[in-house]
């Protein structure tokens, strides 16, 4: 069967390499917004005892579902000086007309509030939103304070914190894939000794990725998906995706190496012993990361989803993407 699929890719190669292409064409204009679906948080469950109590707070004693945190500090005007609770309720003195602000509590409403030591104090924020959504808020929330003057102002809390994670997980992932993608072209290079035979993993990595990316932003348009997902998905996506193509490129030239005038059987070969092993390799990884769907936490769930759709494509991209691209190469 594996023969079958080499001899496929090589005979209808440019087909194979179009379909991708097209798939790449149709991604490309997702890619950008791939994060905006996926949640953040995700690490517990509605049916621990913890969500449980809080589902009582929130409908019983009509606590707040998030709250977001002002700290003030001072180290020159007491933080129950007229003053200081004056400058405290000014910069705060817009947020209470943002959407989906419950109530504000100020220090001078509550001196417990205010720090031992007199050089600190915060206002409580209370949302209607749980926080994985209420971080969204956070952008209009800081840009409705106002000027603290001579105070300095910290904004914390969950919904701060949730927003934090996301802007870091992005952050990083950029600085992830700068460094990933020049290190496994060194690295190619230094194992095969040739440009293009370097660049044909990463090609089927990027085109890998790609595909994942644009399937996983297509599962959380109805599934619950972690922001993490998406440094899973790309760092294992390229990752895998060049392991599997460095593992049948090397299979690939030892077979042309036999045969140099026989492109086509040496595609039909590698596909039939190291595409064979690259599928079982990948679905026995699938199964593993399948298991992963039915925790009831929505983080775990997320490693799951994602690390089956990077395997899926994966595999998929060194069966029929790279024994295509090895066809064009043919012994160069």
């Amino acid at each position: 069967m594996f023969a079958l699929i080499g001899r496929f890719a090589f005979r209808r190669r440019w087909f194979v390499i179009a379909a991708w292409v097209a798939l790449m064409a149709v991604a490309l204009p997702f890619l950008p917004r791939v994060e905006e679906p996926l949640e953040v948080g995700g690490f517990s469950s509605p049916e621990t005892e913890a969500a449980r109590a809080r589902a009582v707070l929130q409908d019983d004693l009509g606590f707040a579902p998030s709250q977001m945190l002002l700290v003030f500090r001072s180290a020159t005007v007491p933080a129950d000086s007229p003053e200081f609770l004056g400058r405290v309720q000014t910069t705060v003195a817009g947020v209470a007309a943002l959407p989906n602000v419950t109530d504000v509590l100020l220090p001078s409403d509550n001196s417990s509030f205010i720090a031992p030591g007199n050089d600190t104090a915060y206002a409580l924020v209370g949302l209607d939103l749980p926080p994985e959504e209420a971080q969204r808020l956070v952008p209009a929330f800081e840009a409705a304070l106002g000027d603290p003057g001579e105070l300095e102002l910290l904004v914390a809390g969950a919904p701060a914190f949730y927003r934090d994670i996301e802007e870091v997980s992005q952050r990083d992932l950029r600085r992830a894939e700068l460094i990933a993608f020049p290190f496994a072209l060194a690295a190619l290079l230094f194992v095969f000794r040739s440009a293009v035979a370097a660049l044909v993993p990463l090609a089927t990595g990027a085109a890998g990725v790609g595909a994942v990316l644009l399937t996983l932003f297509a599962v959380a348009q109805r599934v619950d998906i972690s922001i993490f997902a998406l440094n899973l998905a790309t760092m294992l996506g390229l990752g895998l995706a060049v392991d599997y193509a460095l593992f049948v490129t090397s299979r690939y030239r030892e077979e042309l190496a036999k045969t140099p005038t026989d492109v086509a059987g040496a595609i039909e070969r590698t596909t039939a012993t190291a595409g064979k092993a690259v599928f079982f390799s990948g679905l026995t990884v699938l199964i593993g990361l399948f298991g992963l769907v039915f925790f009831d936490v929505m983080f775990l769930r997320s490693v799951g989803v994602a690390g089956a759709i990077v395997v899926l494509w994966s595999t998929l991209a060194a069966l029929t993407l790279l024994p295509a691209v090895l066809g064009v190469i043919g012994t160069r």
